[in-house]
């Protein structure tokens, strides 16, 4: 009996039954939301988002923030189209673009982990940078790659169906797997937490608080390069600013998911049930025919009632 009501009391658990709440609101209002096809490619639709809340989540569990991963990701469509455009082999226009987001995520570290300057100010400013570079690049074009020979192998990651699963569904699966042994159960992530738990205490236990930060921002930009991966083969172009609307979405679907906006806490299950409950509404509000703005409205609404759920007791006790 203890142990039922630990696991209703688990965010994990509220969110599952609020991702069921949220398929039978719209479920009544329209019931092709009931179907498990529709409800497959509604999910479908938030696989880029999800791989940048993923990167999010490893910089806000370590106490920092990556306020660039939607400037990363966009800047990697570009990359990506760019460098098919020169006819390079597909493997090498992937290891060139991975490498090089790595990069600007190693740059994003040294500042943060090494100078020690705020993530969310390091962030601000690279973001710029990273999507500035991107409409020098481009000249606030689009980059497309329809006819290129290599498309097709580009398709496959963005468009693909593996039997009845959209391939994008598969490599979220995958990689949120990876990421829940990395951050949740491996000594990286153990030491991640205690860094955004407690600077101090990490450098008394001798982490080395430089190199698990910048790893951190490494990750992010990995996530980002996957995702540009994902976009970049939906839209068959790249494009300075594609990743820009995911940058908000992504920071709130972490603190909803239960990543503590302070560092130390959270789950990688739970951002990827935030990023589903976004998803779900996302595709709601379109099948009834009401306005995203409404979306906005609801989804913050949903995310203040969530933190003032966690935060009240803290907020009565300073009262």
């Amino acid at each position: 009996m203890e142990t039922a009501k630990k696991i209703i009391k688990t965010n994990e658990f509220v969110l599952f039954f609020l991702i069921f709440a949220v398929i039978i609101f719209f479920g009544l209002l329209n019931p092709r939301f009931f179907v498990l096809a529709n409800i497959v490619q509604y999910l479908n639709s938030g696989v880029v988002l999800g791989f940048l809340t993923f990167g999010l989540s490893a910089t806000i569990i370590s106490g920092n923030f990556d306020f660039s991963v939607g400037a990363m990701c966009g800047f990697g469509t570009v990359i990506i189209s760019q460098l098919m455009v020169m006819e390079l082999p597909f493997v090498a226009v992937l290891f060139l673009s991975m490498l090089i987001m790595m990069l600007f995520g190693v740059f994003n570290g040294f500042l943060v982990g090494t100078l020690r300057i705020p993530g969310l100010l390091v962030t601000l400013g690279t973001s710029s940078l990273y999507y500035g570079i991107a409409l020098v690049m481009t000249g606030g074009q689009a980059i497309s790659v329809m006819h290129r020979a290599d498309y097709a192998k580009l398709e496959f990651f963005g468009k693909s169906d593996l039997g009845t699963l959209p391939f994008g569904i598969i490599l979220l699966a995958i990689v949120f797997v990876l990421s829940l042994l990395l951050l949740n159960y491996s000594s990286w992530g153990r030491r991640l937490i205690l860094i955004g738990s407690s600077g101090e205490g990490a450098r008394f236990a001798g982490i080395n608080i430089k190199k698990d930060v910048l790893l951190a921002h490494v990750y992010s930009a990995l996530m980002c390069f996957i995702g540009a991966i994902v976009l970049c083969s939906r839209m068959a172009s790249g494009r300075a600013d594609v990743g820009n609307p995911y940058v908000l979405d992504a920071v709130s679907a972490a603190v909803f998911g239960g990543i503590s906006i302070k560092g130390g806490e959270g789950n990688i299950a739970g951002a990827l049930l935030g990023v589903c409950v976004f998803s779900l509404l996302t595709s709601g509000f379109t099948m009834i025919n009401i306005s995203q703005y409404y979306r906005q409205v609801v989804a913050g609404v949903m995310l203040i009632t969530v933190l003032f759920l966690r935060n009240y007791k803290e907020i009565f006790n300073k009262a």
